[in-house]
């Protein structure tokens, strides 16, 4: 009877603090988004799958020495060099696409810090800024906005974006960033074109035609998208 009341305590904590861990709430009150189960599945499992083709084509190598040119020990090297980490490969180019669209993945080129640094700043009126303090986008901020960009974008920008990543990791970017063509508004309309507030402002009358023609910007109306160079209609 003794142990039941000492273990019931601390079954008390444990149920009083599940709903914070499946919820995602910190321990200091600060709310934390859940983690996404199903990328870190994906991860943990490309990493297996990675050791184990390691671990079978060297097994192979060190029990069929001197034996190799066998059908057994070439089915075995075959599955170690092929089979296996074929859906490893996979399974880790996914995650890394999926990642490349956290404002994390942006902010690690230095060119883009300061894009970054000014749509978290909240005394900001720019766009980008009054988007990310009001959670009128709730998460890859940097992504829903650039949609039609980089490593998610049309053959073209996907070539563009690699030419961007390596530029940034051997060294040679450098320089102000600067669109190479008008930025696109209809993004825009992919969340406010069909929003009730939206529709009910008397200025937005004729707007989405507009826009969709390329007559108009938000931002002829709106405040600039970014502080710095990439703002107006070439945001």
């Amino acid at each position: 009877m003794r142990r039941i009341t000492r273990v019931l305590p601390g079954v008390g904590l444990f149920l009083a603090a599940l709903p914070a861990v499946v919820l995602g709430q910190a321990a200091d009150g600060i709310y934390q988004p859940p983690k996404d189960y199903l990328m870190e599945w994906v991860k943990s499992l490309a990493l297996v799958m990675a050791i184990l083709a390691v671990a079978l084509i060297a097994w192979t190598l060190v029990v069929h020495r001197g034996r190799l040119a066998g059908f057994r020990a070439r089915l075995l090297l075959f599955i170690g060099v092929c089979c296996v980490p074929f859906p490893a490969v996979l399974m880790s180019a996914a995650v890394g696409l999926e990642q490349s669209k956290a404002v994390a993945f942006c902010q690690s080129c230095h060119l883009m810090g300061g894009f970054v640094a000014d749509m978290k700043d909240a005394e900001s009126r720019s766009l980008s800024a009054l988007h990310f303090r009001n959670r009128y986008i709730q998460d890859e901020h940097c992504y829903s906005c650039h949609t039609d960009y980089g490593l998610f974008g049309t053959l073209e920008a996907k070539v563009g974006g690699m030419a961007h990543v390596w530029s940034e990791f051997s060294g040679a970017g450098s320089g102000a960033v600067r669109p190479k063509t008008n930025y696109r508004f209809t993004i825009c309309l992919n969340c406010h074109g069909q929003s009730a507030k939206f529709i009910r402002q008397k200025d937005h009358a004729g707007v989405v035609n507009k826009v969709m023609s390329g007559q108009a910007a938000c931002t002829q109306c709106h405040s600039r998208s970014h502080a710095g160079p990439a703002q107006g209609g070439t945001s």
